[in-house]
């Protein structure tokens, strides 16, 4: 047990102390979030959904400009009628008379009048629908930036459960070896042995599941940033700022969330996509005009082209009134009608999901800064009983077993003091994050890469 021991004891300590061997890397919480932004795909792939969104609004926009066609056409015409004294023409071309080479190019244009009552709601459509895709992107990387303090936070704890946990281990060893001795000498019974060498197997155990954890959440934090952090590495301190508490969040800080703003938009989307539908009941009304150039000769197709000549041409107004098309137009505008009630409660389930969210996460951390405040007073009376119990071991009062007892005791409440520290910063690294998103990522962020 002695020897086994002492080879998991130095085992430990080789893998959490060697960076200080080998100038470990400090992993600091600004360089894994913005790692973690530059390299994420979900991310890409919402900036390349705000471009296609742009781009299909910038469609539906052309739609409100006049449309303008050049055509031209030249070609070889083969009376196989010999009766030629009929010559016919339609818009100018010759469909009928002798054969012959012939030219033929018109200038076309047509404007949608009705755009202005029909295509100008579709294309506001798809403004806010461009719009939404943004606070999407933004919700993207809101959502990167949680998971990513999570992990850091994970990674953080662990860090400090090993380090104090490496101490514990050392001090539980020497309280063995001592109780070992002291069963020699006649002055430990063997129950106390093994409670000894149970507890260090208890603390081992222990280490090695806080390893496992550590590495495997490297292993998490190396997919999400691209980069190779190793066990040895340094993890920055995330505790608490003491002097900037979190204040509770507030009505508009639960709707001023990306998500909801992109639920809102697609809401403002399918209103304007109701308004579009309804005035597919008025006529489309349209300004059309063609002029025609004309050329032909019996013999040659380059005269046929130098005889070009203006032919005539046509301009008017043309209104269509759709009167029957089996219930198409109702019922569009019904599940319109519908998607905007489903939107709509969407967005009240999501604001209830927020506030729990956020009230949960304010809950927790009000209760952290308490358990906080106790851990402090906790250590304070573990230190003064430190300097007690040393007193009293030089007097010759308490024995060198019970210093290490104490000594385990005060690393635990040490540790555990360490660890709700860190868990408390992440509390207020997470409540700045949901309720001012803008201002916590232009930290990181800039103005970000969520623009069109």
């Amino acid at each position: 047990m002695h020897f086994r021991s002492v080879i998991v004891v130095g085992a430990v300590f080789c893998v959490v102390m060697a960076g200080t061997l080998a100038d470990a890397e400090l992993i600091t919480y600004r360089d894994v979030i913005e790692a973690a932004i530059r390299s994420s795909a979900g991310l890409k792939v919402k900036e390349q959904d705000i471009k296609i969104a742009h781009a299909a609004y910038r469609q539906a926009f052309a739609g409100l400009y006049p449309e303008l066609t050049l055509t031209g056409r030249l070609e070889r015409y083969e009376n196989l009628d010999k009766d030629t004294r009929d010559i016919q023409s339609v818009n100018s071309e010759v469909v009928g008379g002798q054969s012959s080479w012939r030219s033929l190019a018109y200038l076309s244009g047509q404007y949608e009048i009705s755009s202005w009552y029909k295509k100008r709601y579709e294309a506001s459509y798809y403004q806010k629908l461009r719009d939404a895709a943004v606070f999407d992107c933004s919700t993207e990387s809101k959502k990167l930036a949680r998971d990513m303090t999570d992990l850091f936070g994970r990674l953080a704890e662990g860090k400090v459960r090993l380090r104090y946990g490496g101490e514990i281990i050392k001090a539980l060893q020497d309280l063995v070896d001592l109780r070992n001795q002291s069963l020699g000498g006649g002055e430990a019974s063997r129950e106390e042995v093994i409670k000894a060498e149970s507890d260090l197997e208890s603390a081992e155990r222990e280490q090695a599941t806080l390893m496992k954890e550590l590495r495997e959440n490297l292993e998490a934090l190396n997919s999400y940033t691209a980069k190779s952090y190793a066990a040895t590495d340094e993890i920055e301190s995330l505790n608490a700022e003491t002097d900037h508490e979190a204040a509770e969040p507030t009505m508009h800080q639960i709707e001023d969330a990306p998500e909801l703003k992109a639920r809102r938009k697609e809401l403002e989307a399918l209103q304007l996509k109701a308004k579009s539908t309804f005035n597919n009941y008025l006529p489309d009304v349209s300004m059309y005009g063609r002029y025609d150039y004309y050329g032909s000769d019996t013999d040659s197709m380059d005269n046929a082209l130098r005889e070009i000549r203006e032919s005539g041409y046509n301009a008017g107004i043309l209104i269509s009134l759709p009167i029957f098309d089996g219930g198409a137009r109702k019922w569009e505008r019904v599940k319109t009608g519908e998607e905007i009630k489903k939107q709509e409660e969407s967005i009240r389930a999501a604001i209830e999901e927020r506030k729990r969210e956020l009230r949960t996460s304010y809950a927790g951390y009000t209760e952290l800064s308490r358990a906080l405040t106790h851990y402090r007073k906790l250590t304070e009376q573990y230190e003064k009983l430190r300097v007690i119990s040393g007193k009293a071991a030089a007097l010759g009062q308490r024995s060198r077993a019970d210093l290490l007892e104490m000594e385990r005791d005060y690393l635990q409440i040490v540790r555990d003091l360490k660890v709700t520290e860190t868990t408390l910063g992440v509390y207020q690294k997470r409540l700045a994050i949901e309720s001012d998103y803008g201002s916590f990522m232009r930290e990181f962020y800039g103005n970000g890469s969520c623009q069109y």
